[in-house]
């Protein structure tokens, strides 16, 4: 186990889909998903673990002090450790 000062202080984010291959982030400090219940959910490291649907619409994330935007399709996300995976099946 790593000593508390040592904690990783980034997310890493996985969007996987079956129909159109994937994308992998690293080193992001926040994230904004949109869900399905039409709301958004902001993650941060050190986050609890946490599965959840999302829907269609962007995610939001910071990396490297610059705000960026992707879309990405409905699925499911879950987090643990700051793993971030959100699998969609479009």
């Amino acid at each position: 186990m790593r000593p508390l000062d040592e904690k990783k202080n980034s997310l890493t984010v996985e969007v996987l889909s079956l129909g159109s291959g994937g994308l992998k982030l690293e080193n992001i400090s926040s994230l904004q998903v949109w869900m399905a219940d039409g709301s958004w959910l902001g993650i941060r490291p050190g986050h609890a673990p946490l599965v959840t649907a999302t829907g269609d619409g962007e995610l939001k994330y910071r990396q490297d002090d610059e705000e960026k935007t992707v879309q990405v399709r409905e699925g499911i996300l879950t987090l643990k450790d700051d793993l971030v995976s959100i699998l969609t099946t479009h």
